[in-house]
Order: structure tokens, then C-alpha cells, then sequence
């Protein structure tokens, strides 16, 4: 299945099929497609595709969608992280993450995202092979970017944008899934601290240990995630109901979304975060290399400040409140500082 190109506006990018929702298979089970395009203007068909939603959330809780934001600017958005990445360590390292700056870059072994999910299974983990670069908003303080490449500042605001943009569509959607007013979610994410991660995935002769991973087993710890990846492949979901892990396509033109460890606390687990990794390649090509691998997240986090509650639809007598109140900044640190162990 392929996105096609039409128009205009939201109407860029829409899938082929016709209907709300699709499948993609695989041998453990299969990965929900969806398309965003009659959602927009059709308050009718945004209700219909919000029940599905809910369904699919309440399942595997991974699914692709059809979006708007346009082929050339994601394009440039992935030529110009790897041109980031493949400079030199020392101008990569002049901006690195710590507590009082959770972005910058991040290289080699410099993660192991399992610490901030299992703790027990980490313990026998090697880190991550992978690099990452990140920014947050500009409301939240001055962006500090590389010294090149020179493009990179107005290549990823504008991607920012287009990313949060979208993003507060996908809100609307998952208020509307949850029996809520549409706009439920505009007062806590006027102010938000969504983070932008460029992901770099070097090749390698020889293939990885049994106890290393490309990305180790990890949720992700905000509201939700919009992912754009390669065709390379190895991003695979955990299926909630058998545990068995199933591959996430690569389909040209489409976001993956998976939900985060904080809009399970705000649903009371009526929908939960799903625990995905990143394999190795099966195959080598080109070289008698395994593959580079490049993937862009959004992550779509909410203000800073809000205590995050369980949502009043998500409970009742008969399934009481689970977790208690929480900052959500507290939760994303703890998470962060756990998988880089960046203390200071």
C-alpha cells in the first residue's frame, strides 16, 4: 500500500483505500493503517475514525497513518541529519544532553533506553547502537544547535512545525476516542515541551551481540510519538495479547504512532504504551555492510507544569483510579536520566 500525492493542503497525502482503516499483516498479527485526510473538514467522519482509534489504542496500540505534511520537507529533514551525523565527533559532542538541557546529542553507548523500562533486563544489556540528535520548543528557552550544517536550524523548526501541527490534530482525535470534548487537550499543550529526535544508525560489518540492539526495549514517555522512518526495517512492536514481536512496515510517505507511558496514566490503562525496539537488519547489502538506519520522532509531550490526572472517562466504580497524580516533567526526566544516566 502507497500514499499518493493529489493536491494541496491536507489533501496532499491519502491513502488508496478507500476505507477508515486497514491492515498490514504479518505472520503474529498486523499493523492498523489508517488515513487522516476526511478528518479534517467531515466532523462525521473524525467521530467514526476516533472509534476506531479507540479500538486500535485499546489493541496493539501502534498504527500508520496518512498525513499532510509535505514529501520535500521531510526529505530535507532526513538529508540534513545525516549530513549532522556524519561530521566529526568533536563538533557532534560541543552539544550534549544533560539534566538542565535533556537535548543535544547523544552517541554511541551514550543510551541504553531499556534503563528507563526494565531495569532487571538492563542490567545484562549493552548500549545502544545508535546516535541521536534532539531539540525542544523555542518558547522553552534558546535551541542550541550545531555549528553546521548551516541549514539545520530553519530545516527542523519548519519540520517542528509541521510535526506539532499535525500533532494537535491527533489530539483532537483522541479526545474525541475518549468520550471527550474535542478540544480537551488545547489547554495542556499550549505551552508544551515536545521534543524533536533525529536518529542515526551507523552500518556494521559483523552482526550484534545477542544482548545488544540497535534501540533496546523500551515505551516511549510522553503522550504519543509521531515517527518517521526508512525502508531499512528492524523497528518491531510487542503484541500486548501473545508478546510475540511483530515488524512495523516501512510504507513511503507515512508516520508510525505509538502511544506513551503518560497518556497510559491519563486513560488509567485503558489504552497502554507498547514496548518497541530496533533490531539489526536480517541482510547485509552493499559492501558486505548491515545498513545505516535513519528514523525522525516527534515526541509529542504536554506543558511542563500540568499534574496529569486520570481523564474522568477513563474511570468508574467498577475500574478505580490506578496511579495517582504526577508532574509530568518529573515522570519524562526520571525516564531520561534513567536511560542516559546523565546526572549532571
Amino acid at each position: 500500500m502507497m500514499i499518493k500525492s493529489c493536491g494541496i493542503l491536507h489533501s496532499n497525502y491519502y491513502f488508496k483505500k478507500i476505507n477508515f482503516i486497514s491492515r498490514y499483516s504479518t505472520k503474529n498479527s498486523s499493523i492498523p493503517i489508517i488515513d487522516l485526510a476526511n478528518s479534517y473538514d467531515n466532523g462525521k467522519n473524525r467521530k467514526e475514525l476516533a472509534k476506531q482509534i479507540d479500538n486500535i489504542c485499546q489493541d496493539i496500540v501502534f498504527f500508520i497513518i496518512g498525513h499532510s505534511i509535505e514529501e520535500n520537507i521531510q526529505q530535507d529533514m532526513m538529508k540534513i541529519s545525516k549530513e549532522f551525523f556524519l561530521q566529526s565527533l568533536s563538533i557532534k559532542r560541543e552539544i550534549s544532553g544533560s539534566k538542565d538541557y535533556p537535548y543535544g546529542y547523544n552517541g554511541l553507548n551514550d543510551e541504553n533506553l531499556s534503563r528507563g523500562y526494565d531495569k532487571s533486563s538492563s542490567l545484562f544489556l549493552l548500549s545502544d547502537v545508535k546516535e541521536s540528535f534532539s531539540i525542544g520548543p523555542e518558547h522553552d528557552g534558546k535551541i542550541r544547535w550545531p555549528r553546521t550544517p548551516l541549514a539545520m536550524p530553519s530545516i527542523w523548526l519548519n519540520y517542528y512545525k509541521k510535526c506539532h501541527n499535525l500533532s494537535k490534530h491527533l489530539y483532537n482525535l483522541f479526545a474525541l476516542a475518549l468520550n471527550l470534548d474535542e478540544n480537551w487537550f488545547n489547554n495542556k499543550i499550549n505551552e508544551h515541551r515536545s521534543a524533536l529526535r533525529s536518529l542515526y544508525y551507523p552500518s556494521f560489518s559483523v552482526p550484534l551481540p545477542e544482548n545488544q540492539y540497535r534501540s533496546s526495549v523500551h515505551t516511549d514517555y510522553g503522550s504519543f510519538t509521531i515517527l518517521k522512518q526508512d525502508s531499512i526495517g528492524g523497528l518491531q512492536v510487542q503484541n500486548r495479547l501473545d508478546r510475540k514481536w511483530i515488524d512495523v512496515p516501512f510504507i513511503e510517505n507515512s508516520f508510525v504512532i505509538n502511544l506513551g507511558d503518560l497518556m497510559s496514566r491519563w486513560t488509567n490503562d485503558h489504552w497502554t504504551s507498547t514496548p518497541h525496539c530496533v533490531i539489526s537488519p536480517t541482510s547485509k547489502i552493499e559492501n558486505d555492510l548491515y545498513p545505516t538506519r535513519q528514523s525522525i520522532a516527534s515526541f509529542c509531550q504536554i506543558n511542563p507544569n500540568e499534574i496529569v490526572r486520570c481523564i474522568p472517562t477513563c474511570c468508574s466504580k467498577d475500574k478505580p483510579v490506578k496511579y495517582p497524580p504526577i508532574n509530568v516533567w518529573d515522570l519524562i526526566m526520571e525516564k531520561y536520566l534513567a536511560s542516559t544516566q546523565k546526572n549532571n
